[in-house]
């Protein structure tokens, strides 16, 4: 016989549930950083590259009796920013990595997450995140390491801020968002974008010139600062990580969905239709977000050329600096739209949730490319990173929705393995489409299409749920 639940109880785990969503929101606040990758770039070329001249000024320098063999010596001003476009490519590939090891570490921790709960999971998401950012400010910073070949250097990046920061955030990222789900059976949308907002506004802070990562840097060197985000990182998540726990019992929702363990969720037709959507609307977020400071830099750089302006360096240096206002402006609808699409879903549906967000998201990547001025750069970015956050509070709803809750940890790990593989295509057809054509047009286009894709197959997706439960 069961025994009633008192007032006290029930007040008890009202206040719990609310202590559970605010300490999802420190943890994802704190991963979300991941997104504001894109300003370490500039201070690491300069750090990790030699610096490039021209012929000219390798004469200049001689000239006046001093060494150029510790240069990179290229043709003209325009072989000089070719240079560092390559060495910045290469650089990039520490986000793809990191967005890879994040989505492939994640189906190991969901896992782990299901069996041991939130708060352990949570806190080794800490020390490997805190951990990754350790090593390499301590590395990076080393005399030692100064003397490293240039690939040597890449690997530490890769291997610390790429690799063991990724894994990090994968341990971390499911926790709050599978016991939330738990806690709020009745909101799975509306509390998966509250927690997962936290992830997309933690790029805004990161990303902040007086008081976030920007400033830091330009100030104390991308070194000393790995060390500190790498401390806020490993004590912030696990401040975080013991606020969470799963609810006592099970909770129930008005409409019973049989829970389905991760073989056989990957299994049957659905995952793959929704890992495919994931797969579309990841790619295109990813692409932008790994090279918007430096795109929306040179769309007002090109633009001020083309008016019939003379750039000397310290104007273009300006102009792209203006460009990094776009990455806060992604961060800050990315972390608006996780909210908005999730409550949203709950209201109307995810299909046409769905449907909605991908169709806004194609038709902004179409005319991406021919935004040229501050403003028409920043809707586009929020636009951008407003469906892109949709992403992360519709996909774990919908995986609960399909295969239940119960073993979301894991199901969603698979989902979102799709996120880590985007992550690598997005920056590489990013790159690509520069190399080749010298615009991410092309990209943008193809993002767009597959956008298109996803939101015909989650209508495809809905019809043949219905024929499954009519059956």
């Amino acid at each position: 016989m069961n025994t009633p639940a008192t007032t006290t109880d029930i007040a008890t785990t009202g206040i719990t549930r609310y202590k559970v969503l605010v300490g999802a929101i420190i943890v994802q606040l704190i991963l979300g950083t991941v997104y504001g990758y894109s300003i370490f770039w500039e201070p690491l070329d300069a750090e990790i590259f030699p610096q490039v001249i021209t012929q000219a000024q390798k004469a200049e320098l001689e000239a006046d009796g001093k060494d150029t063999s510790t240069y990179t010596i290229v043709a003209d001003e325009q072989a000089v920013a070719d240079q560092h476009n390559d060495q910045k490519s290469y650089l990039k590939y520490a986000f793809s990595i990191c967005i890879l090891s994040f989505a492939v570490v994640m189906v190991i921790a969901g896992r782990i997450q299901d069996i041991r709960g939130p708060r352990f999971t949570a806190i080794i998401g800490a020390i490997l995140m805190g951990g990754g950012f350790l090593v390499a400010g301590a590395m990076l910073g080393n005399r030692c390491v100064s003397s490293y070949s240039e690939f040597g250097k890449l690997f530490i990046l890769w291997a610390t801020i790429g690799f063991i920061a990724g894994a990090g955030i994968g341990f971390a990222y499911v926790c709050p968002i599978a016991a939330l789900v738990k806690w709020f059976p009745e909101k799975k949308g509306l509390v998966s974008g509250l927690a997962v907002a936290g992830f997309g506004f933690g790029a805004y802070l990161f990303t902040g010139r007086q008081l976030g990562a920007l400033g830091y840097i330009e100030e104390h060197g991308i070194n000393q600062f790995f060390t500190i985000h790498g401390i806020i990182c490993l004590i912030g998540i696990i401040i975080g990580a013991l606020l969470l726990k799963n609810p006592p019992g099970t909770i129930t929702t008005k409409k019973v969905i049989a829970d389905s363990n991760w073989q056989d969720t990957i299994r049957r037709p659905a995952f793959y239709i929704l890992w495919l959507m994931f797969f579309s609307g990841a790619m295109a977020g990813l692409m932008v977000i790994g090279i918007v400071k430096g795109f929306a830099g040179g769309q007002l750089v090109a633009a001020a050329k083309a008016s019939g302006l003379t750039l000397d360096a310290d104007a273009t240096k300006s102009l792209m600096l203006e460009g990094a206002a776009a990455v806060g402006w992604l961060a800050i609808f990315n972390a608006v739209g996780r909210i908005f699409w999730g409550s949203v879903s709950d209201k109307i549906g995810r299909t046409i949730a769905f449907v909605a967000m991908f169709a806004l998201q194609a038709v902004m990547l179409f005319l991406l490319s021919r935004m040229d001025t501050k403003l028409t750069l920043a809707v586009g970015a929020s636009i951008v990173g407003f469906n892109f956050g949709g992403n992360f509070a519709l996909f774990p709803s919908a995986t609960a929705d399909l295969f239940g809750a119960k073993n979301l940890g894991a199901n969603y790990g698979w989902v979102f393995t799709s996120y880590g593989i985007a992550g690598v295509v997005g920056i590489a057809a990013g790159n690509k489409a520069m190399a080749i054509t010298g615009s991410y047009t092309a990209a943008f286009i193809f993002a767009a299409i597959l956008c298109l894709i996803s939101a015909a197959m989650a209508i495809g997706l809905r019809i043949s749920q219905k024929r499954v439960q009519t059956q």
